[in-house]
């Protein structure tokens, strides 16, 4: 019986609901000449889950910097990650958010010839464009056999 409570319980754990994916959404702006100072007026980004709202504000902010990147919209949605830097004004541009799943950042040119892409990055998962990947499954999965574990064997 034990042994029964046990797989249920890691089975359980190990099912995720569906649901729509989450992405880090924000806009920073960085100047690459004062690197050390903090940014007062900037919203950290934060996690939000992919929708039509926080879509279409990504996709704003993208199309500032690279209009050619317009898609139909669409329910499937990815997160991005996207460094510009302008050479001539010595900022650097960070946008993360949700974006269509058709939709391709990483292609495209940008509005101004002294922008360039320093890094991008598109994905699928949960929480991918983050600094840290959490692995919130693994982690739920975990702590449910230890706590199982814990009661079982006490």
């Amino acid at each position: 019986m034990k042994a029964i409570l046990l797989v249920t319980c890691c089975i359980l754990a190990s099912v995720n609901a569906a649901q729509a994916i989450k992405c880090m959404q924000g806009t920073e702006s960085v100047n690459l000449a004062d690197t050390d100072k903090p940014k007062d007026n900037e919203k950290t980004p934060e996690f939000v889950e992919c929708g039509i709202l926080n879509t279409a504000t990504s996709a704003a902010a993208l199309l500032v910097l690279k209009p050619n990147t317009a898609t139909s919209p669409s329910t499937d949605y990815k997160c991005f990650h996207l460094r510009a830097e302008d050479s001539q004004t010595k900022w650097a541009t960070i946008v993360k958010g949700c974006i269509y799943k058709a939709q391709n950042v990483c292609d495209g040119k940008f509005k101004l010839d002294t922008m360039r892409e320093v890094f991008c990055s598109q994905c699928e998962q949960d929480e991918c464009n983050g600094a840290v990947n959490l692995a919130a499954p693994w982690k739920i999965l975990s702590l449910t056999v230890f706590a199982v574990a814990f009661y079982l064997f006490k």
